[in-house]
């Protein structure tokens, strides 16, 4: 997944001493490092080596040779946020045109104004490769779908609260991330954020986890031991796979919840913590309700505020901006040349289901950028699986991939009919070639193609011929 974005170096160019001292002074008291440069001149060879995360630019040194020094800039780096300062008594400057998509502040500013600003660009929409779309960099996951544009929004408005939000998805698609975004988006944030994932500890230690221990509470607890709850104190702490959590530590969680107080195991003094849960799931906790496994009034305590992930199959438009990201971040992770991807991997990535969702692009296009040979990423250079389409039926979808077609509101017709002929075109030689055994000539003599027209739809749409199967006329 993409990492969390993170504001932590701001260069400040401006040629008033107040000016600077002001954002100096104002960002610096919220932990950040400020550089200053007095003149736009130089700006493309000094913000990659220092690794610049936000640009702020007196609006008044924008002569014609600073508008083209920072649309250049823009063009080279284009998910640098650049905010331009103005005076009230400078409206109408040349710049506005040329660089109109940019945040614009207005003198005076105030510690306030400059809080907004980092909330604000830390969530701020970008313009897209293409210049046709927006592309919303929101704390470090990127779309364009409508879906995540909207779940952006809730985020935005639940963030600022004391909810309690459960977050359910597939597996992959980023609860962890979205839990950062509200623990960023609030007031906590200068604070703790712990993470557990509750599937990854015997039930046995989850307990002492979670509330702590005192010494001698079971064998090998030699001392008093805080747990999560009090290490979370004044922040937020976000309980992973919260299914999975046992019905004896269910009932302490939603004692904390309700009373904001904790018991050390083995202990009897109360302690009271001031903690936001967060929790995430794939499972169905209304199902596991049913089953007796999960407490019902935990489920309503829980699930103040729901937010459900779309998988990505059902945001598809978002895997082109994704895919340029892994690409760029990998390739300079491992110190390799770019990479660039071709027609037909793109077209693969495309119709993929994505059964392990953002974390599997992820994990595959890494793997692609180590292994290509070459400075452009082919389909040979994925997975098998995603050559032979074994993802096209996701985990628990429950429904035909015809249906989750119908339901991509973000595809043109165009694009719809596209996916669905490619899944018609599978399905159906598939069985063709199962009927005749894998044998190109008779199967297609069967379905009425020349072989060679058979043998170029089977590579377009990824599907191979096994290996053992014979071609009587080869």
């Amino acid at each position: 997944m993409p990492s969390r974005r993170h504001i932590s170096r701001v260069l400040v160019v401006t040629a008033c001493p107040v000016v600077h001292e002001t954002l100096r002074l104002g960002f610096e008291a919220m932990q950040k490092e400020v550089l200053h440069a007095e003149h736009p001149g130089g700006l493309i060879d000094m913000i990659g080596p220092a690794q610049v995360d936000l640009l702020i630019c007196d609006r008044r040194l924008l002569d014609v040779e600073g508008i083209e020094l920072l649309q250049g800039l823009r063009h080279r780096q284009p998910r640098l946020p650049v905010v331009l300062l103005d005076d009230v008594q400078h409206r109408g400057h040349p710049a506005e045109a040329p660089l109109h998509d940019s945040a614009l502040l207005t003198l005076p500013l105030t510690n306030d104004d400059l809080g907004r600003l980092l909330r604000a660009t830390e969530g701020r929409q970008l313009p897209g490769a293409s210049g046709a779309e927006a592309i919303t960099d929101f704390h470090g996951m990127l779309a364009t779908t409508a879906a995540m544009q909207e779940l952006f929004r809730k985020v935005c408005r639940v963030g600022p609260t004391d909810a309690t939000v459960l977050i359910t998805g597939e597996s992959g698609t980023g609860k962890e991330l979205i839990a950062r975004a509200l623990h960023e988006e609030s007031a906590r944030r200068e604070h703790p954020f712990i993470a557990l994932n509750c599937a990854a500890l015997p039930s046995e230690l989850i307990e002492s986890e979670l509330f702590g221990h005192i010494r001698g509470a079971f064998t090998g607890a030699m001392r008093d031991r805080a747990g999560l709850f009090e290490a979370a104190h004044g922040g937020t702490l976000f309980l992973d796979e919260i299914g999975d959590l046992g019905l004896t530590a269910q009932a302490k969680v939603l004692r904390a919840l309700e009373n904001r107080e904790i018991t050390r195991l083995g202990g009897s003094r109360t302690t009271t913590v001031d903690v936001r849960v967060l929790a995430a799931t794939n499972r169905c906790l209304e199902q596991l309700v049913e089953q007796g496994e999960f407490r019902e009034d935990l489920l309503y305590r829980l699930n103040v505020i729901p937010l459900a992930l779309p998988p990505l199959r059902e945001r598809r438009a978002d895997i082109p901006v994704l895919t340029e990201h892994f690409v760029r971040v990998f390739a300079e992770r491992h110190q390799v040349p770019p990479r660039a991807l071709t027609g037909s991997s793109r077209e693969l990535l495309h119709h993929y289901a994505w059964p392990g969702n953002v974390r599997e692009l992820r994990n595959c296009i890494e793997g692609a950028v180590i292994l290509t040979d070459s400075r452009e990423i082919q389909p040979v250079d994925f997975p098998t699986r995603l050559r032979q389409g074994n993802g096209t039926h996701a985990r628990g979808a429950g429904r035909s991939r015809m249906e989750t077609i119908l339901r991509e509101a973000d595809l043109t017709f165009v694009e719809a009919r596209e996916l669905a002929l490619a899944e018609f075109d599978r399905e159906y030689l598939t069985a063709a070639l199962r009927r005749h055994g894998g044998n190109i000539a008779q199967t297609a003599r069967a379905i009425g193609l020349h072989r060679q027209s058979l043998q170029k739809l089977l590579t377009r749409r990824h599907l191979r011929v096994p290996s053992a199967a014979q071609d009587d006329e080869s």
